[in-house]
């Protein structure tokens, strides 16, 4: 017992019968991957925000069967998949929509019919009632998808990388966009939900584009898909140069000629866009 605390005290550990030394951290990593493989066998509940988008949609069908998608919106949507009404409200329906949940992606993109000052406030708003409710309950990890619209105001001439100081203009729907994505950093800041932000670009699919004039912000949808489904299964996020469990990733097709790099995507996540023009 003396020499197993001594030991242990040490940074060793005793592995198997032959009395084999083996670091203390290594045993704990392999016990939390062992875990994970546990957790992973088991089908996880997602939540997809904005059931009535194309994007939402395909997400339902596109994420691997290890997840079980459920999908929510403000308004009545006909889905095959389960889903919830819920206007995100600052209220225990939120709450109840949430629970359970092992994680969300959250669409937070505006909703070209509304007026500028309804793209705002409901936007930002229902982030926060979301992620207000998402961290009560639990929920482990957040994947929010926003645009590259928030960027806009550099010149065209730049690549612009994850770490530049998003300029998203007077433009409301970017402006928007941007403070909800603000909003979902500060919960990662105080340690609430692990956030993945996906800033895409115009989403399509590449057989409907075929001989139109190329567009730099161009990203397909199927890949888009991947990127999330990336997302939700990588590991603990940590920054070394900003905030444990937040991080920022581009997501774009695979061209020359798009204008933001997706260098950051494949690293972290694995990403390899299938798509480009």
């Amino acid at each position: 017992m003396e020499r197993r605390r001594f030991l242990q005290q040490s940074g060793l550990a005793v592995a198997g019968g032959a009395g084999v030394l083996v670091p203390t951290h290594v045993l704990a990593d392999a016990a939390a991957a062992r875990a994970a493989t546990n957790r992973d066998a088991q089908p996880q509940q997602v939540l997809v925000t904005a059931a009535e988008t194309p994007l939402a949609q395909a997400l339902a069908e596109g994420l691997p069967a290890a997840w079980q998608v459920q999908l929510t919106a403000a308004t009545e949507v006909s889905v095959s998949r389960p889903f919830t009404k819920c206007a995100l409200e600052a209220d225990e329906s939120t709450r109840d929509l949430v629970r359970g949940m092992d994680a969300i992606v959250h669409l937070a993109l505006v909703r070209a019919d509304r007026n500028p000052s309804e793209q705002i406030d409901g936007l930002v708003r229902a982030t926060y009632n979301l992620l207000t409710a998402a961290a009560a309950e639990g929920v482990r990890r957040v994947v929010h998808v926003g645009s590259l619209s928030i960027l806009q105001g550099y010149d065209e001439a730049f690549t612009v990388a994850e770490d530049w100081q998003p300029r998203p203009g007077d433009d409301a729907p970017a402006l928007a966009e941007y403070l909800a994505e603000c909003t979902s950093r500060e919960f990662a800041r105080q340690r609430q939900l692990e956030v993945v932000a996906l800033r895409i670009g115009k989403v399509v699919r590449a057989e409907s584009v075929t001989g139109q004039a190329f567009d730099p912000l161009w990203v397909d949808q199927r890949d888009v898909v991947q990127a999330v489904s990336l997302a939700l299964r990588t590991a603990k996020l940590a920054a070394p140069r900003g905030i444990d469990g937040w991080i920022v990733l581009h997501v774009l097709s695979d061209s020359p000629r798009a204008r933001f790099s997706v260098n950051k995507a494949r690293q972290v996540l694995g990403y390899q866009p299938q798509h480009r023009w």
